[in-house]
């Protein structure tokens, strides 16, 4: 495959064209299948064949991850950008090797253009909430009751603070039918001074 093809735009005619490629139904080399922009495996959209899309796309904005491999000298590298199954939005193309390198910010590129504003929402500040806020309606209602009207109904993501550097945001699942995104716990206050005790009094 040439960078001179012209593929299609949006994430769910890439897609297709995608597996057309890889079941030798264009003039590619199905080998060369993983050079067309696709959804990366395991993110929405991600099971859509060549037969084509689903009948109705979403209908409301719904974040994805493309993504492609190029071949940059004698090495490979991947490229992803965020897309939307609603529409032929796509974002800038980032570099990486995944992970949480190169497809975190296309990931949250997509959220921006799905739910503008998500990086206000409360996030889950300890790692075994993970699940169990999921799990106790209360806990979720309590978590949820931030979120814009609709935000939940249309998917909207979980946040959750960050185990570590650069650490992958998680696709939605069976279990859990959103994004879950992490993003960096704040500064702790500890290397602040204490405050002059005679300006409290």
């Amino acid at each position: 495959m040439t960078a001179t093809v012209a593929e299609p735009s949006g994430a769910r005619a890439r897609q297709t064209y995608y597996w057309r490629v890889r079941n030798a139904r264009t003039r590619h080399r199905p080998e060369t299948a993983a050079q067309a922009w696709h959804i990366q495996p395991g993110h929405p959209g991600g099971a859509y064949c060549d037969l084509g899309h689903e009948l109705d796309p979403p209908a409301h904005h719904t974040p994805t991850l493309i993504s492609r491999s190029r071949w940059t000298g004698r090495r490979e590298e991947q490229q992803f950008r965020g897309g939307c199954l609603a529409c032929d939005w796509e974002g800038p193309v980032h570099r990486g090797s995944g992970y949480g390198d190169g497809d975190n910010e296309a990931v949250e590129d997509a959220h921006d253009h799905a739910f503008p504003g998500w990086r206000t929402l409360p996030p889950i500040t300890i790692v075994e909430d993970r699940w169990a806020v999921k799990q106790s309606r209360s806990r979720w209602a309590q978590l949820t009751s931030q979120y814009p009207e609709g935000w939940i109904d249309q998917g909207a993501p979980v946040l959750a603070w960050s185990r570590y550097r650069r650490e992958a945001h998680a696709p939605p699942n069976a279990g859990h039918p959103r994004y879950e995104l992490h993003v960096a716990r704040p500064p702790s206050g500890r290397s602040r001074r204490p405050p002059d005790q005679g300006a409290l009094f």
